[in-house]
């Protein structure tokens, strides 16, 4: 088994906030996810590597991206979550990202 890292234990934090932003114990959340208590508890304690698709399955879960779980900022994991669960926001950053090497337009006289 490979050495855990540093990123381990921070995402084994951030999925330990979210859960408990949902008000739920380890041992619930672990039903919902259909794991063993202690596989839920190692993940979130760093101890053990969370693969992606394990870290997919916690983030349907609580109902959040992936994404979310590995970005440092915590208004980056927002905003990373209201893009992918809201079709206009993404319509707008999609716009935003497809015009960004556009001129800009001339000022009016």
């Amino acid at each position: 088994m490979a050495a855990v890292e540093p990123i381990d234990r921070t995402v084994g934090q951030r999925i330990a906030a979210a859960r408990e932003e949902h008000e739920m114990s380890q041992r619930a959340f672990a039903v919902k996810l259909g794991w063993p208590y202690s596989t839920l508890a190692n993940y979130e304690s760093g101890r053990r590597r969370l693969t992606l698709v394990q870290l997919a399955h916690i983030a349907r879960v609580l109902g959040r991206s992936p994404a979310s779980f590995l970005v440092e900022s915590p208004t980056a994991a927002l905003l990373i979550d209201r893009i992918g669960t809201d079709e206009e926001v993404l319509r707008q950053v999609a716009y935003f990202l497809d015009t960004l090497d556009d001129p800009l337009p001339e000022p009016p006289d």
